[in-house]
């Protein structure tokens, strides 16, 4: 008869994101886990492998719900400008929201970089790609609604935006100030209107 498991495995994944999250994989100990998810080593390990593949399911966890409030955040709102002004207002928000451990779990894992084998790296270089390829769309639909002029560069600055997000989560894990993050939203909604 096979035993059961004695605790919520989603529960212990989300608790053990959030750690990786807060400290990044390399600085995640299995004592951190152990205490952070309130198993033992020997049910961290049966189930879920080890260290390195508790971190790729806790990525791929925070990885769906980061698509999935790219996706609700711009799919929201009225108009493209709108939109991108929503998602840079998003990612300043999420890292300043005491209900979570600041920063971007994607972020810090492509600056630790020299820690993750391939898939991992690919995960993460994923993510940027789709959020890169939302922005784009956006900025698509406004050239079609006359929000953008013909010819402008969806890619290019859909690529600049993305960078501008990461770059974001950097500055305020520096412990840059919300103001000063503010301040390059505004900017770069303010380059939207060619200004």
């Amino acid at each position: 008869m096979a035993r059961t498991k004695g605790f919520d495995e989603n529960q212990a994944l989300e608790a053990a994101m959030r750690l990786f999250w807060q400290k990044g994989y390399a600085a995640t100990s299995l004592h951190d886990l152990e205490l952070g998810t309130g198993l033992k080593r020997a049910s961290i390990y049966n189930a879920f492998g080890n260290k390195r593949s508790l971190f790729k399911r806790c990525l791929s966890l925070y990885i769906g719900q980061v698509e999935a409030m790219l996706d609700t955040v711009t799919g929201a709102a009225a108009s493209s400008r709108e939109a991108i002004k929503k998602w840079l207002a998003f990612v300043i928000d999420f890292h300043f929201n005491p209900e979570t451990p600041g920063g971007c779990l994607a972020v810090l894992s492509a600056l630790e970089r020299h820690q993750h084998d391939r898939e991992t790296k690919e995960m993460v270089a994923a993510l940027f790609r789709r959020e890169r390829k939302v922005v784009e769309k956006v900025l698509g639909e406004g050239v079609q609604r006359g929000e953008f002029p013909p010819g402008f560069d969806c890619a290019g600055v859909a690529a600049a935006i993305t960078a501008t997000t990461s770059g974001m989560v950097v500055l305020a894990m520096a412990d840059a100030p919300v103001s000063a993050l503010q301040e390059v939203a505004g900017a770069v909604v303010r380059l939207l209107d060619g200004k």
